[in-house]
């Protein structure tokens, strides 16, 4: 026990101060890590219309005039798919949205997040994707044109209209509202 305790104190004091300084000695806080990108799923639309699953944007955060420029074709797009834009009082859920663009080499990255809020204030669903830039800026903004905000709002709209059409509510509105009543008999010949 003593032996494990030494163990532990060698480990505790000559060790650990090493590994911390290696950790924050000459390291540019300000650095951004490269991390692979992540392994998207991407949602299927069921068929069905996303119109019964109504939806209210309650947060857009990009900067001007991007944020405008994107809101403005993102619902157009979004009317194109069918979804119902409303307000928060009568949507069934409700959608925060952030945009961002960061440097990468050799140009940027254009990315959408939606987080997808039911009526209990729950999240549901976050819907992201990204697109690349080319070019030079010293602001990734600057490689952001109407082109690249047209096939984020395309991507964005897309996937929001998927993720809407598999909604209970969507489901729902597809069934019959008396499964029985619609459904043909069945018959049968006797065998003879």
């Amino acid at each position: 026990m003593v032996a494990q305790r030494a163990g532990f104190s060698f480990v505790a004091t000559c060790v650990l101060p090493v590994f911390l300084s290696a950790c924050s000695g000459g390291v540019d806080p300000t650095a951004t890590a490269s991390l692979p990108p992540q392994a998207r799923t991407s949602i299927l639309p069921s068929g069905l219309s996303p119109r019964p699953a109504a939806l209210a944007v309650t947060q857009m955060d990009a900067p001007e005039p991007q944020k405008t420029q994107f809101m403005a074709l993102f619902n157009a797009d979004v009317a194109r798919q069918d979804v119902a834009l409303t307000d928060s009082a009568d949507a069934r859920y409700l959608a925060r949205g952030y945009i961002s663009a960061y440097p990468v080499e050799g140009g940027a990255r254009l990315t959408y997040v939606w987080d997808i809020y039911d009526r209990t204030a729950h999240r549901a669903q976050r819907l992201n994707d990204e697109i690349a830039l080319q070019g030079t800026a010293t602001d990734p903004w600057g490689l952001v044109d109407a082109s690249a905000l047209t096939t984020l709002a395309q991507r964005s709209a897309g996937e929001l209209a998927a993720y809407l059409s598999n909604t209970p509510e969507a489901m729902a509105a597809a069934q019959p509202a008396d499964a029985t009543a619609s459904s043909p008999a069945l018959s049968y010949a006797p065998v003879r």
